[in-house]
């Protein structure tokens, strides 16, 4: 496993029934993440309220595991060190 900085990139659509209850479930998900020291960030589209897209940052991939965050949908990013 490796100790590199991992993004966690999912994108989700909610239907529009169940919309209300996915942004309630939102701040106990950041507080989750917060406990592990990850960053978490929820972007909903701006002409498609159906349509989310969720970012999970971390400092291993370890913490992001840990949360069982990772869906089939999600792509892992690896930080890139710039000299």
């Amino acid at each position: 496993m490796t100790t590199r900085r991992t993004l966690l990139v999912t994108e989700r659509t909610v239907a529009h029934g169940e919309r209300d209850a996915y942004l309630q479930s939102l701040p106990q998900t950041r507080a989750r993440c917060a406990d592990a020291q990850v960053q978490f960030w929820v972007f909903e589209h701006a002409e498609q309220g159906s349509r989310f897209i969720e970012f999970a940052e971390a400092k291993d991939e370890s913490s992001l595991e840990a949360l069982a965050l990772n869906e089939s949908s999600a792509s892992r990013w690896h930080a890139v060190e710039i000299a």
